[in-house]
């Protein structure tokens, strides 16, 4: 098992097509279509990466992010996205959301090399 994510965003077959690329590579998957179901899970479970659709508003990212942040300091955050933007999120990595299967599952290994990374120091 590579881990726990947490997949969150507002369409859930999205997020239902997302856990099963993710469990197929081996992460354990936890999902949630609403706020509230989100915010539960980062309450009562651990979670190593919050993954966050683009269906998300920036304010809903924002939200869960700043949540997540609080309740589990260590968490890695991703995010999908098809927009091509300047802006970064601080301490969230972006991943485009068309470059496909093989790019989510990169970046999550690069999430998971800097989560070993920052624990060994």
């Amino acid at each position: 098992m590579h881990g726990t994510i947490l997949v969150y965003g507002n369409e859930p077959m999205l997020v239902k097509t997302r856990g099963l690329i993710l469990e197929k590579a081996g992460y354990e998957v936890l999902a949630s279509t609403t706020f509230a179901g989100a915010m539960l899970t980062l309450m009562t479970q651990q979670v190593d990466v919050l993954l966050l659709c683009q269906s998300l508003t920036d304010e809903e990212r924002r939200g869960i992010l700043e949540t997540a942040h609080a309740l589990q300091p260590e968490i890695k955050c991703a995010v999908l996205d098809f927009e091509e933007r300047e802006d970064t999120i601080e301490g969230v990595d972006l991943v485009r959301g068309l470059a496909g299967p093989s790019a989510l599952l990169n970046a999550l290994g690069r999430l998971r090399t800097q989560k070993a990374a920052t624990q060994t120091m």
